[in-house]
């Protein structure tokens, strides 16, 4: 078994004369001629190979041909490490080599129902990266397609894979490239997307999945799994952003980034000094420009749906006009802020900085770590719930919701390590309040872009003097509302019990 370890870029089509004769690529030596690959996927019927994230393939290059299983790898960045065993094919699958029990044992038990699922055809040019000595790196350029039932995608991809040296020497030469090309890191496998495409499903902004963390593990494992899955998210949205029109893609991506930021703050006395400021100072400016795209997508719904469909409203369609082409000049901006190389660099360079990140004090606790930080992030939300219910201004009820959102994103974080319902109604709890607390700042960030297109467009006071009215009236009422929940959620006693008990659990 080889364990391949691959950091793999995307490039548009039309980049591919800029990427091969890019300096730090041309000057690197060839190794042959480039080569097209037909490479056919096969998997049984209902699709069990694909359930348990193995793929098989035959390769054909001239008159060679190639059999390879891979098995799923954790992949963030881009960057990935993955068991593969490939061997010669003489046209009947041989699973022998494959040293993986239970690999081996699923493929030789459905080997009868395996029938072809999907292609793709490429034309690869490989070249090799050696500066120095222990290190060499191997550079793929693929492009080409893949093809399932009638369908077809372009691959265009740049493929580093580690021959010799350290994956964060992987990530460095990406970084080299990436300040020069239009390179954004993919996870999605070749074989992840014949899948897709066999389906014909469209890809979907990428929501974080629930850490499965254990009290045995340290502190340094845990900050891994969780920030690596926050780094995938924010990939695969920021490349969706780029290639879909869904506004999904810009809100998911805005959510990585607050969940890094929470997952900073929460493990910033752990991180080398300075680490967790400069990095939620790079991801907030982030967050902040490409912000603008989802406030507008929101605006609507939000803040103008109910009020100009209510009795009595002016004719609003020079507004939403308006609205339109502002959120259509917001999308795109947006797309040219994710293009830009500050930010393609960014996420490798965040992607580097976590993978030479030292070691953290292997003493401490994970699960008193966890608990410890849940109750901060509690006190610091009843505090703003108390100044929300004072005041019950805008502010107040705005701080009140950053709490409740980092007390959200840690429950989340740690669920897992005090048993599988313990956190899960508070959760639920949270989620409403945040629902509420949420409508709220999206009307005051919302009239408060309206101000400046009545003061910049006339023709539009009466719509907006109406939608304005109209919330005022609503104000008192949806503080009290979110206020009155957020008490009910934050009055948590049997969860700090059931966190307490739970170490007995375990």
């Amino acid at each position: 078994m080889a364990l391949e370890t691959e950091l793999k870029l995307s490039f548009p089509p039309q980049a591919l004369a800029q990427i091969q004769q890019h300096p730090l690529i041309s000057a690197t030596r060839k190794l042959g001629r480039a080569q097209t690959l037909e490479n056919t996927y096969f998997d049984t019927p209902d699709l069990m190979l694909g359930t348990y994230r193995v793929a098989l393939r035959t390769r054909r290059i001239g008159r060679q041909w190639l059999q390879t299983v891979k098995c799923a790898a954790s992949s963030s960045g881009g960057l990935s490490a993955r068991p593969e065993w490939e061997q010669a094919f003489s046209g009947q699958f041989d699973f022998s080599a494959v040293d993986d029990e239970h690999t081996r044992s699923l493929l030789e038990s459905h080997a009868a129902d395996i029938v072809p699922l999907f292609a793709t055809v490429f034309r690869r040019e490989t070249r090799e990266y050696a500066p120095r000595a222990g290190l060499r790196i191997l550079i793929m350029i693929d492009s080409g397609s893949v093809q399932a039932s009638g369908r077809e995608a372009p691959i265009s991809e740049l493929e580093l894979e580690l021959a010799e040296g350290e994956a964060s020497d992987l990530i460095d030469f990406a970084l080299q490239l990436a300040a020069d090309l239009p390179l954004m890191p993919e996870d999605a496998s070749k074989a992840e997307r014949g899948y897709s495409l066999f389906h014909n499903t469209a890809p979907r902004a990428q929501r974080s999945r629930r850490a499965d963390l254990q009290p045995e593990m340290s502190l340094h494992a845990a900050f891994m799994r969780l920030a690596l899955e926050q780094l995938r998210c924010w990939q695969a949205n920021a490349l969706g952003a780029l290639q879909f029109e869904d506004p999904e893609f810009v809100h998911q991506l805005r959510v990585a980034l607050r969940r890094l930021r929470t997952l900073l703050r929460i493990f910033a006395a752990h991180l080398p000094l300075g680490f967790a400021g400069h990095w939620q100072l790079q991801l907030g400016q982030l967050a902040n420009d490409i912000g603008q795209a989802r406030d507008l997508d929101v605006l609507h719904h939000s803040v103008l749906a109910a009020p100009i469909s209510a009795s009595g409203a002016p004719d609003c369609q020079a507004l939403l006009a308006q609205l339109d082409a502002a959120a259509r000049s917001a999308r795109e901006q947006a797309r040219r802020s994710l293009q830009a190389a500050n930010s393609r660099v960014l996420l490798l360079q965040f992607l580097r900085a976590l993978h030479t990140l030292p070691a953290m004090d292997q003493q401490q606790n994970l699960q008193e770590f966890a608990r410890h930080s849940l109750r901060q992030l509690h006190q610091r939300a009843c505090k703003r719930l108390a100044s929300a219910r004072d005041s019950q201004q805008e502010a107040d009820l705005h701080r009140l919701r950053i709490a409740c959102k980092r007390l959200r994103y840690a429950s989340e974080f740690f669920a897992s390590l005090f048993g599988k319902h313990t956190l899960n109604t508070h959760l639920r709890a949270l989620a409403q309040v945040l629902e509420q607390l949420g409508e709220i700042n999206d009307i005051s960030v919302g009239r408060a872009r309206l101000q400046d297109w009545q003061n910049a467009h006339p023709p539009l006071v009466p719509s907006i003097t109406w939608v304005g009215g109209w919330h005022a009236a609503q104000a008192e009422r949806r503080a009290r509302r979110a206020i009155k929940t957020a008490a009910e959620c934050l009055d948590a006693e049997a969860l700090w019990k059931k966190c307490r008990n739970a170490k007995q659990a375990k």
